[in-house]
Order: structure tokens, then C-alpha cells, then sequence
């Protein structure tokens, strides 16, 4: 941050757009008089719209450009959904802010008005998340479950088109970009596990940055601070990639953090599901808690 003029770097679809719009409107009311601009980065995910994210390499596609931007100083924080990043934060970078979803369900977008019940077998559902594929398959494993790429209107756009009967989609998508009546069936993240971080959009800065950091501390909410630090340190101790199917779901209650999640391990074919809680202030050692459970190993 310099000469209070701040740099917002963010990818360019139109879904990043309005989340960065979203961290402008609150830095503005932290510093109504700061010089405020976004700046689109172009990564390498937007560039390889086609391929599966596990070839062209995982998670990371999404948020390496940005990262590099602010390292060089072409930006003084970056937006991401925060489901797109990684364990493997630059060491002079920082996640200084999470900002509660408006939901973290899935949602399906589907050519027909009925229950997941009574689609039809067979019916050809899009998803680019392994996750998704392996809860949606364990509901109606008669259903044809295969991969899609592109932005939210492009995916729905093949529903209208009747090339898909249905995509999966993340429901606080939807809402952002006033499409919430798009919704055809709503799952119930109870049981269908969301990914770590869905919905939640985070701000990261350089390490460096006093001033700017303060700022962005003001515009996160702290109850989804402690949930994104647990879900991040399970991700950094289980330490899959986007390729395994992992879901968590974690909610804080009168300073009670409860999390459950599962992972479908392929190699021994088993679904695994486990559920831990701790006092909200300890959240990285919950998350953590939760992981080895999944995993079988000796917890605290």
C-alpha cells in the first residue's frame, strides 16, 4: 500500500469480479478516502479452460499469477476463493482475512423441476470436483457423473442447451451473481460435505504490509477466521490434492468449534467419515484433529 492508493488483484471472470467488488465495498468503509482500483490477472486456470485441474496442476492454477503479482508489487493484496488455495503460501505472503459465505451448500442446476430422487437414471450430471462426483455417485450411483470446465454461465448455459441434465455448482456462486433462482436442488452440507473454504472469499497481502494488513484484519469476520484456520491447517495436515475426494463441514456454537468431513480412499475402496469438536480459540488444533482421525493416526 502506497500514498493510500490500494491495488486489488483478481482474476477477471465475472463471478471474481463481484467478489473483488465485494472486498472493495468493505475496505471503503474501513478507508472511505483511499484510492481504491482492481486489477485483473489473467492465471493460468482462466488461460486452460478445457483440461482437468488435476493435469494442468491442481488447485494452484487459479491463484499462482496473483500471488506472483503482489510479490513483484503490481498489486497490494489479492482476492481469492479461498477453496482455491493452497497450503503453500509464499513465505512473504499472508491470508489476512475470510469473509463469511452467504452459504456453503452445493447446489444442482438441472433442466427439469424435481428431487435428486426422481431424476432420471442415467441423467448426465456436470462436475469438475472429485468430491462431488463421489457424494453425488453415493446418493444415485445409476447417474452418468463427468467433468466440466468454465465459468458459472457457460456450465448453465449447457443445462439450458440440453447438453447436461444438470451441473453441480457451489450455491453461494449462485447468490453473488444474483442467480439464486437457478437453484434446482439444494444439498444438505450435514451430509454432502462441502470442499475446505467453499464460498468463503479471503484477501492475501504481502507479509510486509503493516499498514495494509490492519486494514484487512477489520474486514474479515472473526467467527470464519477461526473455521478457515481450522480447514486450512486439516488441509495442511492431511495433505491431499485436489484429485482425492475431501469434504468437511464446520460451524461454530456458543465458542464450540464442531467439524466432520470425509475422504474417499481410493486405493483401499472405503468412504471414510469423522467428526471431532474443541473450543473455537484452539481451531488449528481441531482442524488438525480432525485430519489424523480421517486419516487413523493417534490425535491429541
Amino acid at each position: 500500500m502506497r500514498n493510500n492508493r490500494i491495488v486489488i488483484g483478481t482474476r477477471g471472470s465475472k463471478l471474481a469480479r463481484v467478489q473483488a467488488e465485494i472486498v472493495e465495498h468493505r475496505l471503503r468503509q474501513v478507508r472511505p478516502y483511499a484510492q481504491i482500483e482492481q486489477r485483473i490477472i489473467v492465471t493460468s486456470g482462466d488461460r486452460d479452460r478445457k483440461s482437468d485441474l488435476s493435469v494442468i496442476g491442481g488447485k494452484g492454477v487459479f491463484i499462482r499469477e496473483l500471488e506472483q503479482a503482489l510479490i513483484d508489487g503490481m498489486i497490494d493484496l489479492a482476492v481469492h476463493s479461498f477453496k482455491d488455495v493452497t497450503t503453500r503460501l509464499a513465505p512473504s505472503l499472508v491470508l489476512d482475512a475470510f469473509l463469511t459465505p452467504e452459504s456453503v451448500a452445493d447446489i444442482l442446476v438441472t433442466d427439469c423441476d424435481m428431487p435428486l430422487a426422481f431424476l432420471p437414471k442415467g441423467a448426465l450430471i456436470g462436475t469438475g470436483s472429485t468430491r462431488r462426483k463421489a457424494l453425488l455417485q453415493r446418493l444415485r450411483p445409476d447417474l452418468e457423473v463427468t467433468p466440466i470446465r468454465g465459468n458459472v454461465d457457460t456450465r448453465i448455459a449447457k443445462v439450458d442447451r440440453k447438453e447436461y441434465t444438470g451441473v453441480m455448482l457451489s450455491e453461494a456462486g449462485l447468490i453473488r451473481l444474483g442467480l439464486g433462482n437457478r437453484v434446482s436442488i439444494r444439498m444438505d452440507p450435514e451430509t454432502f460435505y462441502p470442499a475446505p473454504g467453499q464460498g468463503v472469499i479471503t484477501v492475501e497481502t504481502r507479509s510486509d504490509d503493516r499498514e495494509l494488513r490492519e486494514i484487512c484484519s477489520q474486514i474479515g469476520d472473526a467467527r470464519q477466521l477461526q473455521i478457515s484456520s481450522a480447514e486450512l491447517a486439516l488441509l495442511g495436515t492431511i495433505g491431499f490434492d485436489c484429485r482425492t475426494p475431501l469434504g468437511v463441514y464446520s460451524r461454530v456454537e456458543n465458542g464450540t468449534l464442531r467439524m466432520k468431513g470425509f475422504f474417499v480412499d481410493e486405493t483401499a475402496g472405503t468412504f471414510r467419515e469423522c467428526a471431532t469438536e474443541g473450543a473455537a480459540e484452539e481451531c488449528v488444533a481441531v482442524g488438525n484433529e480432525l485430519a489424523l482421525l480421517l486419516l487413523q493416526r493417534e490425535t491429541r
